[in-house]
């Protein structure tokens, strides 16, 4: 029979022995899943814990009775401001720290430059929400990609070449037999090469603007994508899961190197383009991810100045609306659109196709709502087709328009 484990009792009537969880004060109703000690230790500093990732990671208080995580924690510590639920980075010593971090990253770039690679580096601000790392590990079930030391938002190297890739693939019909796109990105087996552009992580500009807002999806069918025989109907109750997303029009410096001039610039301009069309990140189909193009940053005052002019001059060419289309096939990939109304989704749009002048469309597969605003032109793809009359009957989103 095994012995029972006893333990003493000590001066003041403290019994020895493995540690609690500790439990809440008289009249709390939330706990940390910690010894009674560190318990103690971590409620007197939560207040001062600025690092998001380690709240995420490592403070979610629980309800003291059940040890379930509180509405709190499942809503990421967020504010209400203007009928939002957001987290900001203005505390002075996060924003300082921010600030710090942009100089260290911009120091870092001129060492590059002074070992003899040409470094092309530019800003973007966020046209709409951007989650990136929302399917990592975590126990809130969807998670964001921060940085591991100091907890605010950042864009891997890893998915901003794999964007670029992406985009020089799928929209320019690249592929490794091009020269160019072998040397940016390297070649697989058997011909393995590694690729000689470096591209660095994106991290943000201003702390002023940046900012994570409280996201929700909405599944309602949950029970049957789970499994087992409970088919989906409207009886069963949706379950709200909250994400964060970095918030429209927060401003992230993204960079690529290469000691090869000619490949630097053509990974940036693959890369741009991707983050404007394509966007970077999860949910991209429905709208998130997109970029806003801000002037980029050059290398000498010379090639600063062509730059501009070239610029310059391709905004002085280009309209600021999508050229109608001719004629439309059932192998039409996309279509321009304009959004005439998003207070519903679908949202209703208008073709800028010929014979489509007069029509309304519903367009599915829209989530983000304030994110396409009346007037926005819009890329489209074919939903379903009518072959007996040859005509578009449903449309769904395929990317925003860029000049």
């Amino acid at each position: 029979m095994r012995p029972q484990r006893r333990f003493r009792r000590e001066r003041g009537g403290r019994t020895s022995g493995p540690p609690r969880a500790g439990g809440p004060p008289a009249g709390s109703q939330e706990a940390y899943p910690l010894p009674q000690d560190t318990c103690a230790l971590a409620r007197s500093r939560e207040v001062q814990c600025h690092n998001y990732g380690l709240r995420l990671d490592r403070l979610l208080p629980c309800d003291a009775q059940t040890w379930e995580l509180t509405r709190r924690a499942k809503e990421r510590f967020t504010s209400p401001v203007n009928g939002r639920k957001v987290l900001r980075f203005t505390q002075s010593d996060l924003s300082h720290l921010i600030n710090a971090y942009a100089v260290r990253w911009k120091a870092m770039l001129d060492d590059y430059r002074e070992h003899g690679y040409e470094v092309c580096s530019f800003s973007m601000h966020t046209a709409s929400r951007v989650i990136v790392g929302l399917g990592a590990e975590s126990v809130l079930e969807t998670s964001i990609r921060l940085h591991r030391i100091y907890g605010f938002p950042i864009i891997p190297g890893s998915a901003l070449k794999g964007l670029a890739r992406s985009f020089a693939e799928l929209i320019e019909n690249k592929n490794e037999t091009d020269a160019t796109f072998a040397a940016v990105f390297g070649k697989s087996p058997p011909d393995a090469s590694a690729g000689q552009v470096i591209f660095f992580d994106a991290v943000p500009a201003d702390p002023e603007r940046l900012q994570l807002d409280l996201d929700v999806m909405n599944p309602h069918y949950s029970q049957y994508y789970q499994g087992g025989n409970i088919p989906p109907a409207d009886y069963l109750n949706p379950i709200p899961v909250f994400f964060l997303a970095i918030a429209p029009d927060s401003e992230f410096l993204f960079a690529v190197a290469s000691r090869k001039p000619r490949l630097a610039q053509q990974a940036q301009s693959w890369l741009q383009a991707g983050l404007q069309e394509m966007g970077v990140g999860a949910k991209t189909t429905v709208g998130y991810g997109l970029w806003k193009s801000q002037q980029h940053q050059t290398i000498t005052a010379t090639s600063e100045s062509i730059e501009e002019t070239q610029a310059d001059s391709e905004r002085e060419k280009k309209p600021d609306y999508p050229e109608p289309i001719e004629r439309i096939t059932p192998k039409t990939e996309r279509i321009p659109a304009q959004v005439l109304d998003n207070s519903r989704n679908p949202i209703r749009v208008r073709l800028l196709a010929k014979g489509y002048e007069n029509e309304v469309f519903e367009c599915y597969g829209v989530r983000n709502l304030s994110s396409f605003p009346p007037g926005t032109y819009i890329w489209v793809k074919i939903a379903e087709f009518d072959k007996k009359t040859q005509r578009i009957r449903k449309v769904s989103l395929a990317a925003l328009w860029r000049p």
